[in-house]
């Protein structure tokens, strides 16, 4: 019974992920929901209170996958042995290792960003939860604790370290994070919130990362002897 209880929530999810992100939070109703999984709209709201309630769930667990995977693209700032990682965590160990030349570590792990996070899923989540989070300050906020500012931690950590060694100027690491950061998305995070098509090859991601990489080494790259 409880398997059967599982899928269904499951299904529900499902399908007002499918309904959040066709017509966004706040033209979503639960009646659209409940159309598309089926039943009725009381045995919905025994799983979700509200549609908030079950925003928030959506929101939650997207904020933990952005974790997981941001966590194995910076997993090498820990100091971390890639023994035991899966194959994924293992291959992103060597994006950032702080031995190895900064430019052209910063242009391998800016181009696997691009690749995770400008799709257009992720670009979807990212227009509701701007939508609801001014609604719902609470909800913005758990996002960002449980995705964006674990991955920025991580990159400051990444900053310190080669800084340490005099591979790049010593600065605040938490404002190099947020410029670099910023660099990355600086030619694809406006039209990805307007929700215009952008289809990028290989070719043009790689120009993007490099003028990124560019722009960042020339502002903190290690001051001349």
């Amino acid at each position: 019974m409880k398997v059967r209880t599982e899928a269904r929530r499951e299904a529900i999810l499902a399908a007002a992920k499918d309904v959040f992100e066709e017509v966004g939070f706040e033209q979503a109703t639960m009646s659209e929901i409940t159309a598309r999984v089926g039943g009725s709209k009381a045995t919905l709201y025994r799983y979700f209170e509200s549609k908030d309630a079950l925003f928030m769930e959506l929101v939650r667990r997207s904020a933990l996958e952005h974790r997981g995977e941001v966590t194995e693209l910076f997993h090498s700032c820990a100091g971390s042995s890639a023994m035991g990682l899966p194959p994924a965590a293992s291959e992103a160990l060597a994006l950032l290792d702080p031995g190895a030349d900064v430019k052209a570590s910063l242009q391998r792990f800016g181009e696997r960003v691009v690749k995770n996070f400008h799709t257009p899923q992720k670009m979807a989540i990212k227009r509701m939860v701007i939508a609801a989070a001014g609604n719902n300050p609470e909800l913005g906020r758990m996002f960002y604790e449980n995705g964006p500012r674990k991955g920025m931690e991580l990159m400051e950590r990444y900053f310190e370290s080669v800084m340490a060694v005099g591979k790049l100027r010593r600065v605040a690491p938490k404002v190099v994070a947020a410029h670099f950061r910023g660099l990355l998305e600086s030619e694809l995070l406006e039209p990805g919130l307007l929700n215009l098509p952008i289809q990028l090859s290989d070719r043009q991601i790689k120009a993007i990362v490099a003028r990124a990489v560019d722009v960042f080494m020339r502002a903190y790259g290690p001051e001349s002897a």
